[in-house]
């Protein structure tokens, strides 16, 4: 059955019997043609319909994985873990992410084992989608400690002042 057209019964049901329809002298063969024609639209409607949904999945597949971004992790490397239960009631200075973990190994179907830092290395396998990159905080003299190797020439003209 397909939304929007009506059901269609077989010609038994719609006429009780044979005997009925020859008191009546109905064309049978006009009715069985007149019924071959609509099976035959109502299978071009499916058939059309079956392509229609085959478009808007692919075309909604396409725009879900442009927004997919392919996040690579490497041994060693530090993570943040998303937590899912402050997914729904975040308060204003609560956050989501815990940690953070230490990656130990990258599998290929994109999970994740992790460690925790602390001396127990606690290990967890976890989906790469659940994950951010932890960047650690970096203090003001390993902030200026790379600048001021650099020379004035290569600064771009600049001068960074020394303390």
């Amino acid at each position: 059955m397909v939304y929007g057209k009506l059901a269609m019964m077989s010609i038994e049901f719609e006429h009780k019997t044979l005997r009925t329809a020859l008191q009546l002298n109905m064309n049978l063969f006009g009715a069985q043609r007149a019924r071959f024609m609509q099976l035959n639209a109502l299978d071009e409607v499916r058939k059309m319909s079956l392509q229609h949904i085959e478009v808007v999945q692919n075309q909604r597949t396409r725009w879900h994985d442009k927004y997919i971004t392919e996040r690579k992790f490497k041994s060693r490397e530090l993570a943040l873990l998303y937590d899912s239960r402050y997914k729904d009631s975040l308060g204003k200075l609560q956050t989501c992410w815990l940690g953070p973990y230490e990656v130990v190994e990258v599998f290929q179907n994109g999970s994740v084992q992790l460690a925790t830092i602390d001396p127990d290395k606690f290990k967890l396998l976890v989906n790469c989608h659940r994950l951010r990159l932890y960047h650690k905080l970096v203090t003001k003299e390993e902030f200026l400690q790379p600048h001021a190797a650099v020379p004035a020439a290569h600064a771009g003209g600049l001068t960074i002042p020394q303390s």
